[in-house]
């Protein structure tokens, strides 16, 4: 049989690469974990911002390469047989890369942290904001990655069903390398193959249907595991950026519960009298630095490229606001009874909590600022005035929670200071009118305004008035504890 000599002179040159077939995914892990281990230090040796854009720009895309070069040794030499294993393999090397990534990240954000002076430096942004276009670009080449191998995947499937090599009907006219691979890898590894249902009712071989499953476009990803950790690695970028934006406004807030100013009694001096209450400079030094971001997010948000790659990770960013707003609801002794992060996200928007202000609140949601649609803007100024908003409105929360937060835990508030804390709480809320940021001011600055400067009689009525309400919700009851906290630190009985 011309075939049969055929063929056992194929198998007889492949058998020295017959262990490496059947355990390739073993035999690679060793080279790979050591490739990967030598990028991971040169990760982690990147703690100051002077070069860490550039040195994380050249590190993030490393293992790209050698995903793609295991990938092709698996096509080579198995042509899809054991699939999953190394799929496993290349997914861990690529999770892990990109773990050791969200870690730097952590370490950038500490150094920023604890470098932050009392001037907001520009290029700290510009890099911030450079590493989130980095991350961006791990994301959209892991999505071309995953579509690429799915490709080689089916191709792979199609020829596992070739019986070019098999059929003993005489010498074929022509035969392909792919084949021969094939061939080979099925005599390696599959040599009693299992036929299944391939869901439609047609029996095809085990490997042939899991290839298909796999290289399905279902939506799966091949590689969770990346997946997943490229999420973590977008959430440490954003709060990367989160805190180089907002570490001013933290700087500023954070200690002004015990401020003196909050005690006063008397009318003031003669200053006071005659141009009335100025806004303190604590909270002048928040509106300067937020006016100042429009300026710092402009320049990245008009390269169109950048752009593109950052709104790849930008999904969930106002979870970096999160905890001021935590730690507001925490000041004024509230419990939440829902899931935390969706009830702290609906208190965050003010939608809610506007409607239970009854004559008090602002008139026009409240105040607000709604998102307005030019028609006449053109595609690349509207994505870019997204961009900046996003981070404008991420900033401006935090600032937001941590100001109402600050004012749940001032100790006492005398009448002149009740009246300073309403100029500082109306002067930002100019600074969020002026910005243009749909959903700001948040009404809640605007209603804590009006508490802290209301007549005695009138906040007594609100508070007792509140104990009627019959449809409790988590956000009724911030409201409530605030309006009976602002009324104990002014001295009201209730």
């Amino acid at each position: 049989d011309v075939m049969e000599t055929i063929r056992t002179a194929f198998r007889m040159i492949a058998s020295p690469f017959v262990p490496y077939q059947r355990a390739l995914a073993e035999v690679e892990r060793d080279p790979l974990g050591k490739a990967a281990s030598m990028v991971a230090k040169d990760v982690r040796s990147v703690v100051g911002l002077q070069d860490a854009a550039d040195r994380l720009g050249d590190l993030a895309p490393f293992m790209f390469p050698l995903a793609d070069s295991a990938i092709s040794r698996f096509e080579l030499l198995t042509s899809g047989y054991n699939a999953p294993a190394t799929l496993a393999l290349v997914d861990n090397l690529i999770a892990t890369h990109a773990s050791e990534l969200a870690i730097a990240m952590g370490s950038l954000s500490s150094h920023v942290s604890n470098s932050t002076g009392n001037e907001f430096d520009e290029q700290h942004a510009n890099c911030a904001l450079e590493i989130l276009r980095i991350a961006g670009s791990f994301k959209r080449t892991l999505k071309s990655f995953d579509h690429s191998v799915k490709d080689r995947l089916r191709s792979l499937s199609d020829l596992m069903l070739d019986d070019t090599l098999e059929k003993g009907d005489g010498l074929p006219d022509a035969l392909e390398p792919a084949q021969l691979r094939s061939f080979l890898a099925k005599e390696a590894c599959n040599l009693s193959p299992d036929y299944i249902d391939d869901g439609t009712g047609v029996k095809l071989p085990a490997s042939v249907v899991e290839l298909r499953r796999l290289a399905s476009s279902d939506g799966s990803p091949l590689f969770p595991k990346s997946v997943d950790s490229v999420s973590r690695l977008a959430r440490s970028c954003q709060s990367f950026v989160f805190e180089v934006c907002y570490a001013i406004p933290e700087q500023n807030l954070r200690g002004i519960s015990a401020l003196p100013v909050w005690k006063q009694d008397s009318v003031g001096d003669g200053d006071e009298e005659s141009y009335g209450i100025l806004p303190q400079s604590f909270i002048t030094h928040v509106g300067e630095h937020i006016l100042a971001l429009v300026q710092a997010l402009e320049p990245f948000a008009s390269d169109k490229e950048a752009l593109g790659l950052a709104n790849e990770v930008m999904n969930g960013v106002i979870e970096v606001a999160l905890q001021p707003w935590k730690e507001f609801v925490a000041a004024a002794g509230v419990s939440l009874t829902g899931d935390e992060k969706s009830e702290l996200t609906s208190l965050m928007r003010g939608k809610e909590v506007s409607r239970l202000f009854g004559d008090d609140g602002d008139n026009e949601l409240d105040n607000q600022n709604e998102e307005e649609v030019d028609e006449d803007e053109d595609h690349d100024d509207k994505a870019s005035t997204a961009f900046c908003n996003q981070w404008l409105d991420v900033v401006g929360l935090a600032v937001a929670g941590r100001l109402l937060e600050r004012t749940m835990r001032i100790p006492r508030l005398g009448r002149k200071g009740a009246e300073h804390l309403a100029t500082d709480l109306n002067y930002i809320r100019n600074v969020f009118t002026a910005l243009g940021v749909a959903g700001h001011p948040h009404p809640l600055l605007g209603y804590m305004a009006k508490l802290v400067t209301m007549d005695e009689e009138s906040l007594q009525f609100k508070i007792s008035s509140r104990q009627g309400e019959m449809t409790p919700s988590d956000a009724l009851e911030v409201i409530k504890r605030a309006e009976t906290r602002i009324a104990y630190v002014r001295g009201i009985s209730v």
